[in-house]
């Protein structure tokens, strides 16, 4: 790649930028889709059960909390652009990895490696939203963006299970590894950088750049107020805690419990998925009109609704309309919840804040499979769902008192001249 002084994207290049890349991301997500149903088949035929799968689950999430806020400060030194195509080389090889694995352990490290790796791919790709969308309308191309990471999952699985099921279990790692080289084929070549080489530089130059010691490290590059940025990354992991915590009991609840079929379990995890994925490329305009606060704030309440009507309601059709609702606070919550970070993050270290809003949401991911685990035995299905909605509401509570900052908060870093270097 060379330096090649042009003048910034205008206003369609821009959103030509961010379309290619929903797309980009769209497939490889569907090629992930594809496949998860698959990795219990796989665990099964190399002698793995649900502590193997549980295992693979804990490993890529830890790594993801691990290496996110790494990879999005790299993603402020060198560019978006290579740091995204290492992500999503590192779907594609997983996937071949998968396939010829021998054992369980490979596959766990293998797992453990892309979840590394990929870990990258969120926080840049939401920080070239902030690098060539003003303020404004960050709201409306997070949302489209958002959604393209959720499109993969509405109809992945089904695709995989009928791959599945025609030509046994390779076929769906074949499929989905020539979904990931042709995504990271098309970000290649379609997609542009768009951090100019001056931010690359002074992030490169300041104090501030990464470091992997924690001895005398500068965290000026934090948003401020702190109040404000631990109140997202509260929201983030809480948001991600309960459903993880709440997804085992759920399962097990409604098929021994209430009875339901796999087709019904079906249709109310679809209903969350479609309107949560859908939502977010409609929804995510609103907080550009109306402010991040207020739909963050609605956003979090619908999304608390889903574990009121676990706590009080058994009915098939008023249990998905819950999961309705609870789709669309998800759909309102993220897009306002990313550009917010967005908003207040400096130019020079968007990927790197956008690192730590993944790094918490892995976390939740995490600590709700554990803990669940460890306390199941002592606590009743209503137990379970009263503390999600609890953990949920607190989450609440701390936007409330902590996010009513104003809009136009970004912090600016002096910089060098401008240099309006765009790479292809």
């Amino acid at each position: 790649m060379s330096d090649k002084t042009t003048q910034p994207p205008s206003d369609p290049q821009a959103k030509r930028i961010i379309l290619l890349l929903a797309a980009t991301v769209a497939l490889m997500m569907t090629g992930v889709g594809i496949i998860f149903p698959i990795y219990a088949r796989r665990l099964s035929e190399l002698g793995g059960g649900v502590q193997t799968l549980g295992a693979m689950t804990v490993a890529f999430m830890l790594a993801q909390l691990i290496f996110a806020p790494i990879m999005g400060s790299l993603a402020d030194r060198v560019g978006r652009k290579p740091i995204i195509l290492i992500s999503l080389a590192a779907f594609t090889l997983a996937n071949i990895g998968y396939l010829f694995a021998p054992t369980t352990t490979a596959i766990i490290l293998i797992r453990a490696l892309q979840g590394a790796l990929s870990s990258g791919l969120y926080p840049s790709s939401m920080a070239m939203v902030g690098d060539i969308m003003p303020e404004k309308e960050r709201g409306r191309w997070v949302g489209i963006l958002s959604a393209s990471y959720a499109a993969g999952f509405i109809f992945g699985p089904l695709v995989g299970g009928i791959l599945y099921d025609g030509w046994g279990f390779a076929a769906p790692f074949v499929v989905s590894a020539i979904m990931a080289s042709l995504a990271l084929a098309a970000a290649a070549i379609f997609v542009r950088e768009t951090l100019p080489a001056s931010a690359r530089t002074a992030v490169s130059k300041s104090p501030t750049r990464p470091r992997f010691s924690l001895r005398n490290r500068d965290w000026s590059w934090l948003p401020r107020p702190l109040t404000m940025l631990g109140a997202l990354l509260l929201i983030d992991f809480s948001v991600v805690f309960a459903f993880a915590f709440v997804e085992p009991q759920m399962i097990f609840t409604m098929y021994d419990d209430l009875g339901w079929s796999t087709v019904q379990f079906g249709i109310l995890v679809g209903a969350y998925g479609l309107t949560a994925a859908v939502g977010q490329a409609v929804a995510g305009p609103l907080s550009d009109r109306f402010a991040r606060f207020p739909i963050i704030i609605i956003g979090i309440l619908l999304n608390a609704l889903f574990y009121a009507g676990l706590l009080m309601f058994t009915q098939f059709p008023i249990l998905v309309l819950t999961a309705v609702v609870a789709g669309t606070g998800e759909a309102l919550l993220m897009p306002s919840l990313s550009a917010y970070y967005l908003d207040v993050a400096s130019e020079q270290h968007r990927s790197r804040v956008m690192g730590l809003k993944e790094s918490a949401a892995a976390a939740g991911g995490v600590a709700g499979p554990l803990l669940i685990s460890a306390v199941a035995a002592a606590l009743t299905a209503q137990q379970v769902y009263l503390v999600a909605l609890i953990v949920t509401l607190i989450a609440g509570v701390f936007a409330v008192l902590f996010l009513r900052q104003p809009r136009s908060s970004a912090r600016t870093v002096p910089e060098p001249a401008a240099d309006t270097s765009i790479m292809r």
